[in-house]
């Protein structure tokens, strides 16, 4: 190697670029030229090494025996030994080596090699071979047999102590150096079967004198879990491990924990290990001479199960656990801290522990914060499994969890607990009710605990058909829980749950022995002021079927006022809780202003108040009021047996009113066996029900009710008072019913009722009874009925045409229909008539004491009947009917006046026909027009024929009568000899549609006969207009009749008459006014006076070309018009006439008022023979207040002489008291005084003037004076 010097060219200046190259070079060269004879040294040395390792191996085999037994103990075997240059030296290779115990004690482990590891270091050194470690290559390890071979040990028996023994031997033997496993197996002996075998990953053991450094990983079996990797460092011997100190660490891997139970088998440890579980657990503990100083570790598990510790225990299960913890030494305490513990329940924070232990054992206290309430209480059944806590769902949190634990205090007191709850919340194990938002203070000494429960705001859930909730609850509570001698007791004395409308107070006691039997309960509770409703809900329908009072599901509405429970005897929730002996359960409820859903088809109850008890399956109920539909509840009991055994017995007092009653009855038609047809009666009114109701006890109990229900036996009766009976839809009702219906098993029993009916008494039987294959409802009645009402009954007027009483029987039948159709019902009623006097026309006439038998038969279904009708043997009549709604109206018909009974007729028509002897034809008249307007009946049709027809007071013999009438109208044709004529009428008659009578001539023998046709037309309504062709009166035609008639309410008018005669016309109107009087205004004009007073049946003693009366009169109107009530006017003017002599054989009566002609005739002294003088005048005026029968006259007769005429003329007596002034010559008026008005009373004041001033010897007119009656008139002088 050579090495160049520095020249003195070299300067502080850089060097030129081929010195700095090869600089670099050349320093690169030396290195590697020393690293190449480094490892040329290296290598020769190895090889130097390798040659005397393998020179001398064959020759120290032994050795290397020897060297092996004495490093490791054991004894070896092989079949081949090879040596090799490995990574750390020159290694022999020893192959299927056999290893085990000095002495042939039996094979501990096989291997396909074994090799040592020579330190060539100490072999340079030393010249003798030395081991630098030991390597085993896939052993198979057994461990039973070191533990089998101990002194005084079978390996059947092998365990975990003598394992642990044998491995402790081994290790303590063994020199030191380094042990390696690669791979392999291990056999852990297992007592009474067959070993584990456990698969070796890798291992490695150190030992340097007295320190020991190992690490093991390890590949679990399944029943172990997965991996598990072990590491320690130890100072000491191990055959002596109360003196060894160091650390251990433990990192198992998805170990299954119960498989661990049987590895270890360690008593002291066996109740700390789950029974199950699968997880993670880290592990690391330092010890000391033997002691254990403090350890921590970690652990992620799930599916823990801890065996309970008592024999019947339930196992402890958490779900998942993870967390921390650290036991440590604190003087001669213990302490255990678990931090960030995490379970599987629900909680608002993790869970954190600290318990403290003595070293002797003798006491321990610890403190756990935030321990899920669910494992607490799973950590009590474990430790206690009597206690019901299998039977509750508890949730919440338990803070300040704290136990106090001390062996040195008596018996019974030496554990104290207590803890407060947070969250918590109470569930039955189906959570079909749940009590939360509560909050508790636990306390205890050993096992008796005392609970003092609290919240405000607390809810109540029930899981029903329809979820119930109770919200804002107050709940205070104290319970007291002892678990001793392998029973336990719960006590309360103060349990009160309350909100606004709820308030419930309970005590009692709840027990089980340690015999395994059921608890017993001796509770009290106490209900006030609760929603019957809810409680309803809350208690389900199994619990109220338990009662027998499953209907009560049906609530809707109520109030439990208050309520008392007493139960003592078994808890069996498969039985009653009045099943077992010896057994109290009794209580009762005050219920107010109840909702019950009926149970089709009955109705639902409301406004119920209600007294409820029970003593076992006996329930009692007394209800004071209530209304179910249409009825009102007066009073109730019942009584039934929960379990029907006994019979089932109600008594109920209902009243109602009948008319909704039966309308409730007819929506519920399968009710209708209780009655048949009496749903269809129109009852109105109140009525009393009297229910009585049993249901025999089922055969077997309530285990056969289902199948084999027994028939209730039902009693109701229907007490009247008062009601209102219809029985069918268009006769009449019967009034102030009483008496009572009696019903039985369904069945309608003979029942009394008495009534009022058509003004008279009426008795009524009511029963049941079979009628063609059915039952029929029959109603037989008699009584005596007032025709007056009769006839208000039937629409008729109340004109006492018929008058008196008649007794009368009927029987009605009710015949439920066919399938499809509606009730059917027949009638049959029959009367004498004896009392009853009608003055009805022909043939319906008849006195009181007359009998006239009347029968009535009637026979309908549901729209359709037939009615037969006999009166005596006057009259026959048979009619269809048809129904339409509420009312019967006749389609068709047929009435005969004899005693054959008619056909029906094929048209829609009712027809009427026969003879009778008298006719009233106003009556007739207005009868078929009232008839026509019924819309009961159809058209209208007659052909009668009568021997005497009455007008008024007139009768025409032999009269045909041929009617029809509509609604739309009618007509009516008559024809006598001395009458003939026809009426015609609109359907609706009124001023503009009048109706119309027609008289082609009518013989009035009396003038007021022709008024009397005015009562024909009134009968056609309120309108008519009536006109007579010939009018005659007394032999004598007037003329033709017309006339306007208006008939009102308050009275009726005359308008627009006239009558024309031959010579005269005459023109009126009449207005009558009820309660007041009737006023007629006239005028007649005649062209030829004598023979107007001819035709009106007057003396014709006077003729005039012109004569005009007119005249306002007027007269009561509840009186007909005569000379003594008439009151009035009348004004008299004649022209151009003469006074004419007529004598008394002419016939008629002389027209009083006219005065002159008496005048003449009492003027005996002048023509004694008796011949009048004739006397013309131009005018004869004169005016006439009538009043009181008297007629004031003023008359002025100007012709041949002035005739001035002042008095009195009697209507009624006939006579005459006037005065009279006959003027002559220049005595007669002035023309001056004519032109003013030559009137009577003008004419009276120029005389009184002229005679004022005048002197007397101008007083030469003459004064006459006029008596006598109207036959023999008397003129005197009248000075």
């Amino acid at each position: 190697m050579d090495v160049a010097p520095l020249t003195a060219d070299a300067g502080p200046v850089a060097p030129g670029a081929g010195d700095a190259e090869e600089r670099p070079r050349g320093r690169r060269l030396r290195l590697v030229a020393w690293a190449a004879g480094a490892v040329a040294i290296l290598g020769a040395v190895a090889l130097t090494a390798w040659e005397l390792a393998a020179a001398r191996v064959p020759q120290h085999r032994a050795a290397l025996e020897a060297l092996i037994r004495e490093h490791t103990g054991l004894d070896v075997g092989f079949r081949e030994l090879t040596v090799r240059w490995g990574w750390y030296g020159p290694e022999a290779v020893f192959h299927r080596v056999v290893l085990g115990e000095p002495g042939g004690g039996g094979v501990l482990l096989r291997a396909p090699r074994l090799v040592v590891g020579l330190d060539t270091w100490r072999m340079l050194r030393s010249g003798e071979l030395a081991v630098a470690r030991i390597t085993l290559v896939e052993p198979d390890i057994d461990l039973g047999t070191g533990a089998a071979l101990r002194p005084g040990a079978h390996r059947p028996q092998a365990g975990h102590d003598s394992v642990l023994a044998a491995g402790a031997r081994l290790l303590s033997r063994w020199r030191g150096g380094r042990i390696e496993l690669e791979g392999g197996t291990l056999h852990w002996p297992m007592p009474g079967a067959l070993p584990l075998t456990v698969g070796v990953q890798h291992a490695q053991l150190r030992r340097l004198a007295e320190l020991w450094d190992a690490d093991v990983q390890l590949l679990l079996p399944a029943s172990l879990g997965e991996s598990l990797h072990l590491s320690a460092q130890m100072r000491g011997d191990p055959a002596e491990p109360h003196a060894m100190s160091g650390s251990l660490g433990f990192d198992g891997r998805r170990l299954e924990f119960g498989g661990w139970r049987e590895v270890i088998r360690d008593p002291g440890a066996e109740r700390y290990l789950p029974g199950g579980g699968l997880g993670n657990l880290e592990l690391h503990a330092e010890f000391a001479d033997g002691r254990l100083l403090r350890a921590d570790g970690k652990v992620l598990a799930e599916g823990l199960a801890w065996r309970g510790p008592a024999v019947a225990a339930e196992s402890l299960g958490i779900g998942r656990l993870r967390g921390d913890w650290q036991l440590a030494r604190r003087g001669e305490a213990w302490r255990l801290e678990a931090h960030a513990l995490e379970s599987g329940e629900r909680a608002p924070a993790a869970v954190s522990a600290s318990v403290d232990v003595a070293s002797d054992a003798e006491s321990a206290q610890g403190r756990v914060e935030s321990v899920p309430l669910p494992l607490l209480a799973a950590v009590a059944r474990s430790f206690a499994p009597q206690l019901p806590l299998g039977q509750l769902s508890l949730e919440g949190v338990a803070h300040e969890l704290s136990f106090d634990w001390n062996a040195r205090r008596p018996a019974g007191e030496r554990l104290r607990t207590s803890a407060r709850l947070e969250e918590l919340s109470i569930a039955s194990l189906s959570h079909e009710l749940t009590l939360t938002g509560l909050t508790a203070q636990l306390s205890g000494v050993d096992a008796r605990l005392t609970l003092d429960l609290h919240g405000e705001r607390a809810q109540l859930h029930a899981v029903r058909a329809e979820p119930v909730s109770l919200e804002g609850l107050v709940v205070a509570a104290r319970f007291a829980l002892a678990a001793e001698h392998g029973g336990w007791q719960l006590r309360t004395d103060e349990l009160a749950i309350s909100r606004p409308d709820l308030a419930l107070a309970a005590s009692g006691t709840l027990a089980a022995d340690g015999t395994g039997g059921k608890p017993r309960v001796a509770a009290h509770v106490a209900l006030k002021q609760a929603d019957a409703v809810l409680i309803a809900k809350l208690l389900g329908p199994g619990a109220l079927a338990a009662l027998g009072a499953a209907s009560a599901a049906q609530l809707s509405t109520g109030r439990i006022e208050n309520a008392d429970l007493e139960w003592r005897g078994t808890v069996d929730p498969a039985r009653a809780p009045w099943s077992a002996a010896g057994s109290v359960f009794r209580g009762a409820f005050e219920l107010r202003d109840a909702s019950l859903g009926g149970l089709d088809p009955w109705p639902q109850l409301e406004h119920l108040d209600a007294h409820l008890e029970w003593r076992g399956p006996r329930v009692h109920a007394a209800i004071a009021a209530g209304q179910a539909g249409t009825f009102t509840l007066a009073g109730a009991s019942a009584e039934w047996d929960a379990l029907g055994e006994r019979p089932t017995h109600l008594a109920a007092r209902l009243t109602a009113s009948a008319q909704p009653a039966l309308a409730w009855l007819r929506a519920h038609r399968e009710l209708a066996a209780y009655a048949p047809g009496i749903e269809d009666l129109d009852l109105r009114g109140d009525t009393r029900l009297d229910v009585d109701v049993l249901v025999p006890a089922a055969a077997g109990g309530s285990s056969t009710r289902a199948n084999h229900a027994p028939r209730p036996r039902t009693r109701i009766n229907a007490v009247l008072d008062g009601v209102r009976l219809r029985a069918v839809a268009g006769l009449p009702p019967i009034d102030a019913l009483h008496g009572t219906l009696g019903f039985a098993d369904g069945h309608l029993q003979p029942s009394q009722l008495s009534g009022q009916w058509l003004g008279g008494p009426v008795a009524l039987s009511v029963a049941e009874r079979r009628d063609s294959g059915a039952t029929a409802l029959t109603i037989a009645g008699r009584g005596l009925a007032e025709t007056r009402q009769a006839l208000l009954a039937a629409g008729a007027s109340d004109d006492a045409m018929l008058e008196g009483h008649a007794e009368w029987t009927a029987l009605l039948t009710l015949l439920p229909g066919s399938e499809g159709s509606g009730l059917r019902w027949r009638v049959r009623a029959d009367s004498n008539l004896i009392g009853v006097a009608s003055r009805l026309p022909e043939p319906f006439a008849k006195s009181e004491s007359v009998p006239l038998p009347l029968r009535v038969e009637l026979q309908a279904g549901a729209d359709t009947g037939q009615l037969r009708l006999a009166l005596g043997e006057r009259l026959r009549a048979t009619v269809a009917l048809h129904r339409s709604g509420e009312l019967w109206r006749i389609e068709r018909g047929a009435v005969h006046l004899a005693s054959t009974a008619p056909s029906l007729p094929e048209e829609p028509v009712l027809t009427l026909e026969g003879r009778i002897s008298r006719l009233d034809l106003p009556a007739l008249l207005a009868l078929w027009r009232q008839a026509a307007r019924d819309a009961a009946l159809p058209a209208l049709r007659a052909r009668l024929s009568a021997a005497q027809l009455a007008v008024g007071a007139r009768t025409y013999d032999e009269v045909s009568v041929t009617a029809e009438a509509a609604p739309g109208g009618g007509t009516l044709e008559l024809e006598s000899e001395g009458l003939a004529g026809s009426a015609s009428w609109p359907a609706t008659v009124d001023d503009s549609h009048p109706a119309l009578v027609h008289l082609s001539r009518l013989d009035a023998p009396q003038l007021g006969d022709g008024a009397r046709s005015g009562g024909l037309a009134a009968a056609l309504g309120p309108a008519a207009r009536l006109s007579i062709d010939d009018l005659e009166w007394q032999g004598r035609s007037l003329g033709s009749l017309a006339a306007q008639l208006t008939f009102r309410s308050d009275g009726f008018d005359v308008g627009e008459a006239r009558l024309a005669g031959e010579n005269e016309d005459s023109r009126g109107s009449l207005h009558c006014q009820d309660g007041g009087g009737c006023r007629a205004e006239f005028s007649l004009d005649s062209r030829d006076a004598a023979s107007t007073l001819a035709a009106f049946g007057f003396r014709p003693e006077l003729a005039a070309n012109r004569a005009r009366l007119t005249g306002e009169l007027e007269w009561p109107q509840a009186a007909s018009p005569s000379l003594a009530t008439l009151a009035g006017s009348l004004h008299m003017r004649l022209e151009r006439g003469v006074t004419r002599t007529a004598a008394a054989a002419e016939g008629g009566v002389p027209l009083a008022l006219l005065t002159v002609p008496a005048l003449t005739a009492g003027m005996r002294a002048e023509n004694r023979d008796g011949v009048l003088p004739a006397l013309g005048f131009s005018r004869l005026t004169a005016d006439f207040e009538l009043r009181d029968g008297q007629a004031m006259v003023d008359l002025h007769f100007d012709g041949d002489a002035e005739i001035l005429v002042r008095g009195r003329t009697g209507l009624l007596a006939h006579d005459y008291d006037e005065q009279a002034w006959i003027l002559r010559g220049e005595q007669r008026l002035p023309a001056a005084v004519r032109r003013l008005g030559p009137t009577p009373k003008v004419a009276a004041v120029w005389l009184s003037l002229r005679e004022l001033f005048a002197g007397s010897a101008d007083r030469t007119r003459a004064a006459l004076r006029l008596r006598g009656t109207w036959e023999e008139p008397m003129v005197t002088s009248a000075d």
